[in-house]
């Protein structure tokens, strides 16, 4: 997917899959708000799109969590989700582009 409107500021996460990592939490916490949605995309770096993909039933139900808060909320265009990347490089350039937004990293 795409940002509907890429100059505004991104709220950035970039973690492991899982429940304790809680990046479902923060895909609900930002549906949620509203008044954050006008102001900043959320773009997070975690797992798998695919539950076909995974081995690991926490990723799983995390996966189908993600899914379902982005339909609920209405998300597309506003949150960027990103698999998981391994290149240290391309990971590099990631948190560059956000501090280009004057955007914020989330942990």
């Amino acid at each position: 997917g795409t940002l509907s409107d890429p100059s505004k500021p991104i709220i950035f996460s970039i973690a492991k899959l899982d429940r304790v990592k809680n990046i479902s939490g923060l895909v609900e916490w930002y549906g949620k708000n509203t008044k954050l949605r006008e102001l900043v995309n959320l773009v997070v770096v975690a797992g798998h799109h695919d539950v076909k993909k995974s081995n690991d039933s926490g990723e799983i139900e995390e996966i189908n969590k993600i899914h379902h808060l982005i339909e609920k909320y209405k998300l597309d265009g506003q949150l960027r989700w990103i698999c998981s990347q391994m290149n240290r490089v391309r990971n590099g350039e990631l948190y560059r582009c956000i501090a280009d937004t004057k955007g914020a990293f989330v942990q």
